[in-house]
């Protein structure tokens, strides 16, 4: 586990880190117990559904899952030694790169996806006017898009402030392709809405804290007292609920 949250804070958005509880150890448990470990305040996620198959009887077990969803590496963490590192970096090259098999007349609209510049990268697919292009076009478009709907989603979960970071790369990269800058624009109006305001200044709020007590003892009285506190200065937020669970999950005994 440790490894784990390592490998999330030294790759941050390169790469996701997905924690799956499948010994039926209830949520709150389970939170609890991990924000004891400090394996928490990062970047990794946590559930109970398991993406694929366990192939061993023993844990932990480790899968490492390559940008195309294709199963890398997949047993028991210790037995990979350099190879996990080795993967993970090999996997984030290639998702900077264009896909193998690119022809080569292509290779520079990739070249300028890559480096956030969606409008220079469909404009040379489309001096080009081929299938593959236009298979590469849809690509650039369906990727930004998604882009977009993650910082939807992010702002109904009150993940402001990295909403904003991620409106405006996406505001600098569809600048002249204008279907999608007008998305962006709309979002960028989004966040920029009063009734934002509140809760961007609570999701900063936990940012800090958890900033402040993950890597110490989180769940000490002065902690606990600070964030009740401050549950009830961002009361109505979706950030001051998670300072209300945070309070919560501090009760509980987890020696039973």
């Amino acid at each position: 586990m440790p490894a784990s949250v390592k490998l999330q804070e030294q790759y941050g958005d390169d790469v996701q880190v997905l924690f799956v509880e499948c010994q039926n150890t209830p949520k709150d448990v389970y939170e609890a117990f991990a924000w004891k470990m400090k394996w928490m305040g990062n970047g990794a996620m946590w559930t109970t559904e398991r993406p694929l198959s366990t192939t061993g009887s023993g844990l932990p077990e480790t899968a490492v899952l390559g940008i195309d969803g294709s199963v890398l590496l997949q047993g028991h963490p210790g037995d990979f030694g350099k190879k996990l590192e080795e993967t993970i970096a090999a996997e984030i090259k290639k998702s900077k790169q264009a896909p193998a098999g690119t022809p080569k007349e292509l290779e520079k609209a990739w070249s300028a996806f890559g480096k956030g510049d969606l409008a220079a990268a469909i404009a040379e697919c489309d001096k080009l006017a081929s299938d593959a292009s236009k298979a590469a076009k849809d690509e650039f478009v369906a990727r930004t898009t998604a882009k977009i709907e993650r910082a939807k989603r992010m702002i109904e979960s009150g993940d402001v402030v990295a909403a904003d970071a991620l409106a405006a790369k996406l505001e600098k990269s569809t600048k002249g392709a204008v279907d999608l800058a007008t998305k962006v624009a709309e979002l960028k109006t989004k966040l920029a809405s009063p009734e934002l305001a509140a809760e961007r200044d609570a999701d900063k709020a936990f940012a800090s804290f958890t900033n402040d007590v993950a890597k110490k003892k989180p769940f000490e009285p002065g902690n606990v007292k600070r964030a009740e506190s401050l549950a009830k200065k961002h009361e109505g937020t979706k950030n001051g609920k998670r300072f209300e669970r945070f309070v919560a999950l501090a009760k509980i005994d987890l020696n039973k």
